[in-house]
């Protein structure tokens, strides 16, 4: 053919999740003119010629754009695309080939979102982008965190933004109030962020006034790894409570975890205001707790929920200390937080110990000295004869930024010279 046509200029090829879509412009002559596409892929490290294939989709098209979205199956190899003008028997030069590797251009699509609004608040149900797609960009749908943006639907409306869980509840509502929303999915790995779903506006119910006998002011209180929730009742009569636990991993996944929620050994059916849940917590995972009140009417009613990850939720207590004397030195013997069998706290946490010595005289200017170890033995040298000195020590760990209360001071006489 002769070559009197022009290339097509511009290729760009855009990608949302799966869906590709090569468009291009043209400045020729386009009367009867048509476009069609080539691509080659190659393997991994592959640097031989792939052999250049046509792009099903993109023949003897007569727009500006195609679909190509059939053709592409390797979505982590590099692609090149290229296309030309046809017009009968005449055919332009190739244009200029665009690269692509295909997950890095790709941009992830909105999530569907489901809504709905009660007690004052709205629940929201995220579905990851290609939730009924067979073929998937991001096969991990685990891997997307979830970013909310909500109003008021008002005209001097202020934009809130928060990361959810795939079920969320947004309470914290005025209520009657219409609210509108988009949820956007991301990949904090890949520092991609995805396209936001299509605003959503939900009017707020009135909140069901909260009964007496709910348990209020959950608080989760921690030491030396052992668990103790509390809570207040305004109520106090023929009232009792299940205090109930959730994996906390379990609202990552999309599946709705409302079922999934297990109750505390020993806390079931009681009618005291604290339970010991020592014995769920493990330090790999996290936890959500909340207490259910049963009134004498067999009404229920269910408190607000606390997350306790368990080592920062933890705090360190003092260590045990002994002191003695043995020819000029003094040694400090160290009893980890949680007494000697508290293997746990010693391995999660990386303890070290923080001590200060001072001699004490009836002259208060002594100057106090500070040593760190991470052993459970020190040793102080150079000790005046016929002094008394003084010791506390303190646990802590750098990991987790926690320090424990100082032991209560030992103190021990060196002999005479």
């Amino acid at each position: 053919g002769q070559m009197n046509l022009k290339s097509p200029q511009d290729i760009q090829v855009y990608v949302v999740n799966t869906n590709f879509t090569l468009r291009w412009n043209y400045t020729g002559d386009d009367t009867n003119v048509t476009f069609s596409a080539e691509y080659r892929w190659f393997e991994d490290f592959d640097t031989d010629e792939a052999e250049w294939q046509e792009l099903s989709g993109c023949q003897n098209v007569t727009g500006m754009e195609c679909d190509f979205s059939s053709a592409i199956t390797k979505y982590y190899n590099t692609h090149h695309v290229r296309i030309r003008a046809e017009r009968r028997e005449e055919v332009s030069p190739w244009s200029s080939v665009f690269e692509m590797l295909p997950y890095d251009i790709a941009q992830i699509g909105p999530p569907g979102i489901e809504l709905q609004s009660r007690n004052g608040a709205i629940k929201i149900k995220v579905s990851p982008p290609e939730a009924n797609q067979v073929r998937k960009m991001v096969i991990d749908h685990l891997s997307f965190k979830y970013n909310l943006v909500i109003w008021k639907n008002s005209s001097s409306a202020e934009f809130r933004s928060q990361s959810i869980y795939p079920t969320a509840i947004i309470d914290d509502l005025a209520p009657d109030t219409t609210y509108c929303l988009k949820v956007q999915a991301t990949l904090p790995f890949d520092s991609k962020e995805g396209l936001f779903s299509p605003i959503r506006c939900v009017k707020t119910t009135r909140k069901a006034v909260k009964n007496l006998y709910c348990a209020t002011n959950v608080s989760v209180l921690a030491l030396n790894m052992d668990f103790h929730l509390h809570w207040n009742n305004q109520y106090k009569h023929h009232v009792s409570y299940n205090v109930q636990y959730l994996i906390g991993y379990l609202k990552k996944l999309h599946d709705d975890y409302s079922t999934k929620w297990l109750n505390v050994p020993g806390c079931e059916n009681i009618t005291n205001t604290h339970c010991n849940f020592t014995s769920i917590i493990t330090t790999t995972g996290f936890y959500y707790l909340r207490v259910e009140a049963i009134s004498g009417y067999n009404e229920s009613c269910l408190s607000n929920e606390v997350k306790v990850e368990p080592l920062i939720t933890n705090e360190i207590g003092p260590p045990g200390v002994k002191v003695d004397i043995s020819d000029v030195l003094l040694h400090i013997q160290i009893s980890p937080p949680g007494g000697a069998e508290s293997d746990i706290m010693r391995d999660s946490y990386d303890l070290s110990y923080r001590i200060l010595y001072w001699k004490n005289s009836s002259n208060n200017e002594e100057e106090v000295k500070v040593k760190e170890i991470k052993q459970t033995i020190g040793t102080v040298s150079d000790l005046t004869p016929s002094t008394w000195y003084c010791v506390k020590v303190q646990a802590f760990t750098v990991v987790y930024n926690k320090s424990s209360r100082y032991s209560k001071e030992e103190c021990i006489k060196t002999p005479e010279g």
